[in-house]
């Protein structure tokens, strides 16, 4: 089980030791003997371990993606930690218990959800699925009549000073997700 969990930034849930044949009763033990810590239902981690509320929170809410001001930050497109996370989901999912959680929720276009997924490593180095940047920054315009200037503006002047730009993939998302008139303007007084 330590092993497993090495492998997966000290975390380990009940299905993946069960899928290495695992019984629950041998993660009780291991919790009764402080070998794992139990850090919610499902999920355990080494005594060793930092918390991750990133990992926490796609594990409570695994239909969930992270994005908006997370996955800005997250990318590396804001310096600015999110005061708490924001994560998507499909249209249709009842986001309740997330947004009880504390989570700001928000919605996906239908058939939208996958568009732009991509995995990206945590703060305390986990792995954990989150929107790229093309995605990102069409969200932030989606929905809104004024975007927050403060974290947008840095974050578009970052992304196309970027190396890893995709215009055309920008151009792309912002049709699929009804912004291009938004980003264009964006686009128009950036460069």
């Amino acid at each position: 089980m330590i092993e497993i969990a090495a492998t997966s930034g000290g975390f380990i849930t009940a299905s993946a030791a069960e899928a290495y044949g695992v019984q629950n009763r041998e993660l009780s033990a291991a919790v009764e003997h402080g070998k794992l810590v139990k850090v919610e239902r499902g999920l355990y981690c080494t005594p060793e371990t930092w918390e991750d509320e990133y990992v926490t929170a796609q594990h409570r809410f695994a239909r969930g993606v992270f994005s908006h001001d997370t996955a800005l930050y997250l990318l590396g497109l804001s310096d600015s930690a999110p005061e708490s996370l924001t994560m998507s989901f499909p249209r249709g999912y009842n986001p309740s218990s997330a947004k009880k959680s504390g989570i700001t929720t928000k919605s996906s276009p239908n058939g939208l959800h996958d568009l732009g997924l991509t995995e990206l490593t945590t703060p305390y180095g986990n792995t954990v699925r989150v929107y790229n940047s093309e995605r990102t920054l069409c969200d932030m315009l989606r929905g809104t009549s004024s975007p927050d200037l403060q974290l947008l503006s840095p974050a578009f002047r970052s992304y196309l000073s970027s190396n890893e730009r995709d215009l055309p993939k920008l151009q792309s998302y912002a049709k699929k997700l009804g912004v291009a008139t938004k980003v264009r303007k964006y686009m128009e007084v950036l460069l």
